[in-house]
């Protein structure tokens, strides 16, 4: 059971072998000689996107260096999954012979059911969440309207009453289009 890249948690053990916790814990620590470690994060970048993030982090240091940080205002939206996690452990057992370079990567899985939310954080404190219409598509219109007309009206002004932020966002096609460009433009933003 414990020597799979994906065990099964202490708490199922316990239930499919009928013992305590705390056998299943002694078990595996001292009959087995196996340690609990936390699998390291993975988060998979085809080279286009490796190439991309090379092109653009050192200018983005430049801009962050030093206090002008405090300036600015990052933005994303995000997906919030409310559906399992298809049974993958984010710990992994070693005995120990074994390394830590020998535990299995996490990564995650896709899943259909979710929900959208859009924030961002600064300096200066994040903003109340907006969530989007299930089943939308995020065209520069919708992006408009929905997003950003309300995240002016009402956090942008109270994290930054005098308007001197500058607005960081990635490059998704809603963010990059000429009219999001120019209604922010328009914007002074």
């Amino acid at each position: 059971m414990a020597s799979k890249p994906d065990p099964p948690t202490q708490a199922s053990m316990v239930k499919a072998l009928n013992v305590s916790q705390q056998v299943v814990s002694y078990q595996l620590k001292h009959t087995l000689k196996k340690k609990c470690h936390r699998k390291p994060k993975c988060h998979h970048l085809n080279e286009r996107s490796v190439q991309i993030k090379r092109q653009r982090s050192w200018p983005l240091y430049k801009l962050l260096r030093k206090d002008r940080w405090r300036k600015f205002i990052i933005t994303d939206e995000a997906w919030i999954y409310l559906s399992d996690t298809n049974a993958k452990s984010k710990v992994q057992y070693l005995s120990r012979d074994q390394n830590r370079r020998d535990l299995t990567p996490s990564t995650t899985v896709p899943h259909s059911k979710g929900v959208m939310v859009w924030m961002d954080i600064s300096a200066n404190g994040v903003t109340k969440p907006l969530f989007v219409q299930h089943g939308t598509k995020i065209n520069s219109e919708y992006y408009i309207q929905k997003i950003l007309k309300p995240f002016l009206k009402d956090d942008y002004c109270r994290l930054y009453p005098i308007g001197d932020a500058v607005f960081h966002q990635d490059s998704a096609p809603s963010h990059a289009s000429r009219i999001t460009e120019k209604f922010l433009t328009d914007q002074q933003v």
